[in-house]
């Protein structure tokens, strides 16, 4: 009291109240840790000290308890914090003998954490992709926030540095081979994050100037695909390799059948391609004709009723490395010629023939029109007149089957000899 009751004795009773300092200004970038900020010390020369304290969240409207941080000279004009994340209200309190005066606020986010990244590339199958694909991903970033989200495509371990592909990739503009996809994100505090998903682009053609796949059609085997390593490995061979004859049998010049198989499992997959000869089992790719070059899985020939084809299937990766062929002869029967012959227009019911069969005793022959069926008969030849007057205008289809062998009196039918159809007109 005695030091108070001295001091107003000198200066008014206004003076006893000490001078707060200016507000403080970051000196370093914003969310950079440890953050600096300066400020104005008071020139109040009664100011014997200054206190740097913070408050939890923004500065506008603030009433959080304050913690202290540091105790400074009175003539101290910087500060280092090192809080951890998070948004705070730092400021500076300058105190006298009697009172305190507290600054400014000036509002700090510390950002030491990388925010988060996803991306996911759709429309692929197993790792592979062609043509346009779409990426999605995903940011986030609780303290600073997210500056920027960047889908890129570049080499396996240097997507960083690919090109910016957007969410629509059009694949064709890469060449083929692997690619790590990438989404950069950055946060505001320049924290980078990175997730990656690698794939294989696989077109039936790439970009002018490199490596692609041949055409369907082409007779030479493919080019090798370039840009993948050193790699030497082969994918296995096409498996379950089966051949789907039709149902009917209908005398035609040329009969349609489907080649099936299994594709092998391989992340660089690029195509199997068909070779067939009608000659001998294919040598290589290009012994033959390639009838089919692609990632399906069946293909749909055309071959004539009683002939023998040999097919090769080889599964090709990115690098142009070959699986040994998986091979399937393809024998189609011979049908035995049926008159009229199929799809024909008639006007009057025709006569029906077919080629004997070696050790029939007779024949059945069925006839339907419209699907509904108006006629059976057993001839003893190979043939049968249509009753003149009998049958109306109509669709026709009819049967053949021959008695090859009669046991107990029940006959017993062989195999189908053929079927065939017509058209009845007025």
């Amino acid at each position: 009291m005695a030091v108070a009751a001295a001091l107003a004795a000198v200066w008014p009773s206004s003076g006893f109240a000490a001078t707060a300092p200016g507000a403080p200004a970051l000196t370093s970038a914003p969310y950079v840790y440890p953050f600096t900020m300066q400020w104005a010390p008071s020139t109040d020369i009664l100011n014997l000290s200054q206190t740097v304290s913070h408050q939890i969240g923004i500065c506008a409207g603030n009433t959080a308890a304050a913690t202290q941080d540091a105790v400074l000279a009175a003539n101290d004009a910087t500060y280092t914090g090192t809080p951890s994340d998070g948004t705070y209200c730092y400021f500076v309190s300058a105190a006298d003998l009697l009172t305190t005066a507290r600054g400014p606020g000036l509002t700090v986010v510390v950002d030491t954490t990388n925010p988060t990244s996803t991306v996911e590339v759709s429309g692929q199958l197993g790792g592979i992709v062609s043509g346009i694909v779409s990426i999605k991903g995903t940011s986030s970033d609780a303290v600073s926030g997210v500056d920027s989200s960047v889908f890129r495509a570049g080499a396996v371990g240097s997507c960083p540095t690919g090109r910016v592909v957007g969410s629509s990739w059009d694949t064709t503009t890469f060449a083929n081979g692997r690619y790590d996809v990438c989404n950069v994100v950055t946060d505001n505090a320049g924290h980078v994050a990175i997730d990656t998903t690698t794939v294989t682009v696989a077109n039936a053609f790439a970009p002018p100037g490199t490596p692609t796949f041949a055409p369907a059609d082409a007779s030479t085997p493919a080019a090798p695909i370039q840009g993948t390593g050193a790699d030497k490995v082969a994918p296995h061979s096409p498996t379950k390799v089966s051949v789907v004859l039709p149902r009917s049998k209908v005398l035609r010049a040329k009969v349609r059948v489907t080649l099936r198989w299994v594709k092998p499992i391989a992340p660089d997959l690029a195509r199997v391609i068909v070779v067939l000869n009608l000659r001998r089992a294919p040598r290589g790719p290009a012994d033959g004709q390639r009838v089919y070059n692609g990632l399906g899985t069946s293909v749909a020939l055309n071959m004539q009723a009683g002939e023998v084809g040999y097919a090769a299937l080889f599964a090709y990766d990115i690098s142009g490395n070959a699986s040994p062929a998986a091979r399937r002869v393809i024998a189609l029967p011979s049908l035995s010629p049926l008159r009229p012959l199929a799809g024909s227009v008639l006007k009057t019911p025709p006569l029906l023939a077919w080629k004997a069969k070696q050790g029939s005793k007779y024949y059945n022959v069925q006839l339907f029109r419209n699907g509904k069926r108006v006629l059976v008969v057993w001839p003893s030849v190979a043939s049968y007149q249509l009753p003149r007057r009998k049958l109306a205008p109509g669709n026709y289809v009819w049967y053949v089957w021959p008695a090859v062998k009669i046991s107990n009196g029940t006959p017993e039918f062989g195999d189908l000899i053929g079927r065939a159809n017509f058209v009845l007109t007025r």
